[in-house]
């Protein structure tokens, strides 16, 4: 769980778009939002403290007011990681841009902060609705049956508890796979909430897609509950071509209307 939310400032409106959202989240656990950027010439580090009041006074009155702080380093995403993973209680709450193409990485600082973290990382996409940003309510929490996409469970379930949410998994299967296939991707997600539910005693539902289309299916999905949050891990298996879910990460995130919650399990770390 997190009492301070981090958000990464690179210069872009983007970038500031995921401060009212990191506000909203933080308030629902009486916690703290900093805004941070990175420099690596100290010579630069009062201008960007400079640009971080203005950018904060831009914003106008928000639930939680962030402080600032100016971090120098040579590399962005290192940076960012060793700040956070020296103070528990800390967790980056980013801007995707959604720019460029699906590949099997978000690209940009994302991924790169990702493959450093020990932790999830709560990602901002280019449509998430104005207002987003409650912990409560429904959570889609995707899985594919992989040791590595279940990683995404045990930290969806603890925010469930704490905030009193319904986290539903969901699996999304190729529509052309035959009967008895449908069956057994079925009973996984069954005896997956029926583990999670003995183990934790809080309600959990699960539900099984048919689309060739993973994160469309998964975006539509969430819109329809509605979901608060999206869940996920960076690798595994979709079921689909094996394609790996980093992907899929990138194109829910790209198009979600929610916050997406992301985690690469530490057997994947760099």
């Amino acid at each position: 769980m997190f009492q301070q939310l981090v958000v990464p400032i690179d210069g872009s409106a983007a970038s500031w778009d995921a401060v009212p959202t990191a506000a909203r989240l933080a308030s629902s656990v009486d916690g703290k939002v900093e805004v941070v950027t990175v420099v690596d010439r100290l010579g630069d580090v009062v201008k960007s403290e400079r640009e971080l009041a203005e950018g904060i006074e831009r914003l106008g009155k928000l639930i939680v007011e962030p402080t600032y702080s100016v971090l120098a380093g040579d590399e962005i995403a290192p940076t960012l990681a060793n700040y956070v993973e020296a103070r528990p209680g800390m967790t980056i709450l980013m801007s995707s841009h959604g720019h460029g193409r699906s590949a099997a990485v978000l690209g940009s600082i994302v991924d790169s902060v990702l493959r450093r973290m020990f932790g999830p990382i709560i990602v901002v996409g280019p449509h998430v609705d104005e207002g987003a940003g409650s912990p409560e309510g429904s959570y889609v929490v995707a899985v594919d049956g992989s040791e590595s996409s279940e990683a995404i469970v045990p930290i969806a379930q603890a925010w469930a508890i704490e905030f009193g949410a319904m986290p539903w998994l969901v699996e999304v299967i190729e529509p052309s796979q035959p009967v008895d296939i449908d069956v057994f991707e079925s009973a996984y997600a069954a005896r997956l909430a029926s583990r999670i539910v003995e183990d934790t005693g809080h309600e959990v539902s699960y539900d099984v897609l048919h689309d060739a289309h993973p994160a469309r299916a998964l975006v539509d999905y969430a819109e329809r509950l509605p979901a608060s949050l999206i869940f996920m891990c960076t690798h595994g298996r979709t079921g689909l071509a094996r394609l790996r879910l980093g992907s899929v990460a990138a194109e829910t995130v790209r198009h979600a209307t929610c916050p997406v919650v992301l985690y690469r399990p530490p057997e994947l770390q760099d």
